[in-house]
């Protein structure tokens, strides 16, 4: 007998990856430091993951 292949899942898989490979994380700004960064972001074309790995990538080089 052929045993039934169970259907592929794309969101329970896509779950299943983030718990195993990635991490959050979250941090409280003030409303004047929250707006000063986003418009710095716009200007230089970054998201917020662009930012926080360059900015681990400047801390690693020291």
């Amino acid at each position: 007998m052929k045993e039934k292949k169970e259907k592929f899942n794309q969101k329970e898989y896509i779950i299943n990856y983030r718990k195993t490979h990635k991490k959050q994380f979250t941090v409280d700004l003030n409303v004047d430091e929250y707006n000063i960064l986003c418009d710095l972001l716009k200007q230089h074309n970054l998201t917020k993951v662009q930012f926080v790995r360059n900015a681990l990538n400047e801390l690693q080089k020291k």
